[in-house]
């Protein structure tokens, strides 16, 4: 029997979609193994070596990905290892979450739309390399939200009997927890669709027990969070809700959150999304169609976190991003539609798709230049490259410098040393350089999740290594110095790819830790421990 043109031209388009994904996993891998880690990377790394039912910043899925990681090849890299091997799973994810998101636009709009959802995904910068493969909770985040949209549309959309109906609601009970489990956003996304269910005529669909079994299921498979949050005082849960602002408006900060989206996207891809909604919510004209669905999955973490510097607090460009996964689907079915109807739309969409080929291309090259040959130190300081150089690049040469000078021995009682920093960030960086050769706390009225790991009434009567940049090593010294018997400063030691190495860090012994640093949480007992 011969095969139907409309058959044979979506086999073609899947074709199409497998290509593009298997380049887009191509890419995602080689950024993985191409790119030092980040600052939030080198802090997952730090924070994430004991097993933990939850963390102080984030739910506990995407440290678990890089603690397992880090056990699994310990045998075969030892600690720490490559960037390559922890990212591995995220590279693997947000594969996932490209064809979840090509099948959900496919089913909805057809497979021509779902290859320019899929391309337009591919291709956004923070989808590439950020959610696509950093050890960051928004590539867990993603995938999950994007297994829960999918069971969503096959739910409300195409009918299944009432047997499947309820199986798909317990799946997506699943899948809402793991999102839950991997960042907070997953909230948002649970508000949103019900509020869509409510406000449309498919409430009917809460009348049956699917939707409320998959909120039981979905707080079951989150109360790993809920646990650790009660036992540490709420930590985690205040310290996301004080990011909310409180102060005056902050007018350069609702720039820099608008801009930042357009960049974290590149322009025409957010362009293009907002033009594929409101096009897609003119022609359905109907808040019960998919398009109300997608747009009631989008529009809140679009608008809410676009909106806290409003209130005076400052917004982070991926903030946004789930929400934009969700246009990704009405921006392909815009295309897909003007190119159907022979519109210029889909060149211009292809020109710019090249576009931002060239400028990723230039981008990498210039980082793996960064990494491969990196500049003089004499350019680095006349080039004021200093800062850049020690936030987005690993600190080589710091465990062998400090082990040189013999201040990473084990002490008399064979306890393995601890490296003091001042500021977090720096102690993400400390972390993620000397693996397992120490162990790494903050003294500072913002420790984040390092307060978790190591308590300082440990450390009382031991000589700890101070570490930082010289700047922060000069005024954690101010604060910490009643708290030793002595201070003693050592030479500074350059770090960083090069040859000479192109920074300085400055580093101190403090002799006898007279009593235990207070730090700002959690809260801990007479006997030391967490309460």
């Amino acid at each position: 029997m011969p095969t139907s043109p409309r058959l044979a031209d979506d086999a073609a388009l899947r074709r199409t979609a497998l290509v593009i994904l298997g380049l887009g996993f191509v890419a995602r891998l080689a950024l993985a193994a191409l790119l030092d880690p980040g600052l939030d990377e080198a802090y997952a790394i730090a924070v994430a070596v004991p097993a933990q039912l939850s963390w102080f910043d984030h739910p506990p899925m995407a440290f678990w990905w890089v603690g397992a990681m880090r056990t699994l090849g310990a045998p075969l890299f030892g600690d720490p290892a490559p960037a390559v091997w922890l990212r591995l799973p995220f590279v693997l994810a947000f594969t996932g979450t490209a064809w979840l998101m090509f099948d959900l636009t496919r089913r909805l709009y057809g497979a021509r739309a779902g290859v320019w959802a899929l391309g337009a995904l591919t291709l956004a910068p923070f989808f590439l390399v950020s959610a696509g493969s950093w050890l960051v909770p928004d590539g867990p985040l993603v995938l999950f939200l994007a297994a829960t949209a999918r069971l969503l549309v096959e739910i409300v959309f195409f009918a299944p009997t009432r047997a499947r109906r309820t199986a798909l609601w317990l799946a997506a009970g699943v899948t809402l927890g793991l999102a839950g489990l991997s960042k907070y956003h997953a909230a948002l996304f649970a508000v949103g669709a019900f509020v869509w269910l409510l406000a449309t005529r498919h409430r009917r669909l809460l009348a049956e027990p699917g939707p409320w079994l998959a909120a039981l299921v979905a707080g079951a498979v989150v109360s790993p969070v809920l646990v650790w949050n009660a036992e540490n005082g709420w930590a985690s849960f205040l310290f996301q809700a004080g990011r909310g602002g409180g102060g005056r408006t902050n007018w350069a900060g609702f720039g820099r959150a608008i801009l930042g989206q357009a960049a974290y996207l590149m322009p025409w891809t957010l362009v293009a999304a907002v033009i594929g909604a409101a096009r897609a919510l003119r022609s359905d004209r109907d808040i019960a169609a998919p398009s109300g669905l997608l747009l009631a999955l989008a529009v809140l973490p679009i608008g809410l976190f676009t909106a806290v510097p409003l209130l005076g607090g400052d917004s982070l460009p991926h903030w946004q991003m789930p929400g934009w996964l969700f246009l990704m689907p009405l921006l392909g079915r815009g295309l897909a539609e003007a190119e159907s109807l022979g519109d210029r739309l889909p060149r211009l969409a292809r020109r710019f798709a090249a576009a931002t080929v060239v400028l990723l291309v230039i981008a990498a090259s210039l980082f793996a230049a960064l990494r491969f040959t990196p500049p003089p130190r004499e350019l680095v300081e006349r080039a004021k490259l200093g800062r850049f150089l020690e936030e987005s690049t690993t600190w080589r040469g710091l465990a062998d410098g400090l082990a040189r000078r013999g201040l990473l021995a084990p002490d008399a009682a064979g306890r393995a040393p601890v490296v003091v920093s001042f500021r977090w960030l720096e102690a993400a960086r400390l972390a993620e350089a000397l693996g397992g050769r120490a162990r790494v706390t903050v003294f500072d009225g913002d420790p984040r999740g390092f307060a978790f790991q190591l308590d300082p009434a440990e450390l009382v009567g031991r000589d700890l290594v101070l570490v930082g940049r010289p700047e922060t090593l000069a005024r954690g010294l101010g604060a910490v110095t009643p708290y030793f018997a002595a201070i003693e400063p050592q030479p500074t030691l350059a770090v960083g790819a090069g040859e000479p190495p192109p920074f300085d860090l400055a580093v101190a012994v403090g002799r006898t830790l007279l009593r235990p640093y207070p730090l700002p949480y959690p809260k801990r007992d007479a006997g030391g421990g967490t309460r």
